[in-house]
């Protein structure tokens, strides 16, 4: 299956539906421009259509993000299903808004409407979150942030941890960045150790730059030190009570989500989820919704907490075993 572009460069192109994985290239898509058919010379026009006819053209991020479209498409769609996924670029939202594609799976919502803003898109919305990449509270000293009456670092005559929670007085380093520190300090909100002057879940500017003047009470009296990680991430993680990783971060230097993590982001109400952007001429499409309800599946959910093990969670809720 081919497309007409006006465009020189081409790209890796993959259809796939239930029955089989098919690779082909494609060209990249021209504005408003038809869909010739697989075995039919029918041509399916954008602006009248809607659609591009027998296959949505998605534009989707590398890595994790395609693995967990490929994933949904082949065993939770329809049989007669077809996506065309299509290597996302910077100006994937604009393909999509100006017609030369159907869908884009590439970004997290703070990106996706940090675009709109600059670029004015009033014709896309997200229809579906689907998972987040989570930071993670880890540890070499404790093994968990259970209620503790435990001290250190105070200067007390019996300064005695008695178990294996983090203990009040803590050092807990979090990313240097205005992202970071800010998602680290909803992290500690949602494990109970601090208090915000704001529940996580805002995706505006100041609820994603927040910073330690926002806490209103540290529960567990934890010293919170920004600090730039480079290549000291070992040294920290060894040194410190605590440190706060991204999964990347945390996988180089050997731990996994699941199974190292004293508290991870959740998932649910995420302003980081990664999310299915439409236009709006899509709006009530079958297909679209079909894609969306199955992204958003009990299913799904139970995909990403096998495969994953933590460093890609489900914004909605597995299924109950």
């Amino acid at each position: 299956m081919q497309r007409a572009s006006h465009h020189s460069r081409v790209n890796a192109t993959v259809v796939l539906n239930r029955r089989s994985v098919l690779a082909t290239v494609a060209f990249t898509l021209a504005a408003v421009t038809g869909l010739v058919g697989c075995g039919s010379d029918t041509q399916v026009d954008y602006e009248t259509a809607g659609g591009s006819g027998d296959s949505l053209v998605v534009y989707v991020g590398a890595g994790d993000d395609r693995e967990i479209l490929e994933y949904a498409v082949e065993n939770l769609l329809p049989a007669s299903a077809k996506i065309e996924l299509v290597d996302a670029s910077e100006d994937s939202n604009g393909k999509v808004a100006a017609g030369d594609g159907d869908l884009s799976f590439y970004q997290h919502i703070p990106a996706f409407e940090a675009d709109l803003g600059t670029h004015s898109y009033d014709n896309l919305s997200i229809v579906s979150k689907v998972n987040v990449v989570p930071y993670g509270l880890y540890s070499s000293k404790w093994k968990d942030v259970k209620d503790t009456e435990s001290w250190v670092n105070v200067g007390l005559v019996a300064d005695e941890v008695t178990g294996q929670s983090l203990p009040h007085g803590s050092q807990v380093v979090l990313p240097a960045t205005s992202t970071g520190f800010a998602r680290g300090l909803y992290l500690l909100q949602s494990a109970g150790l601090v208090k915000l002057d704001r529940p996580f879940g805002g995706t505006s500017a100041v609820d994603l730059t927040i910073t330690q003047a926002n806490v209103l009470d540290s529960l567990r009296h934890l010293t919170l030190l920004g600090l730039g990680y480079d290549d000291y991430l070992q040294s920290l993680y060894e040194n410190y009570d605590a440190v706060v990783l991204n999964p990347d971060d945390a996988a180089s230097i050997g731990l996994t989500p699941a199974e190292d993590a004293l508290a991870i982001e959740p998932g649910p109400g995420n302003p980081y989820a990664h999310v299915l952007v439409a236009p709006s001429r899509l709006a009530g499409d079958q297909r679209v919704l079909e894609l969306a309800r199955a992204l958003e599946s009990p299913e799904l959910a139970q995909f990403l907490e096998t495969k994953f093990r933590g460093a890609n969670i489900p914004v909605a809720a597995a299924e109950s075993e």
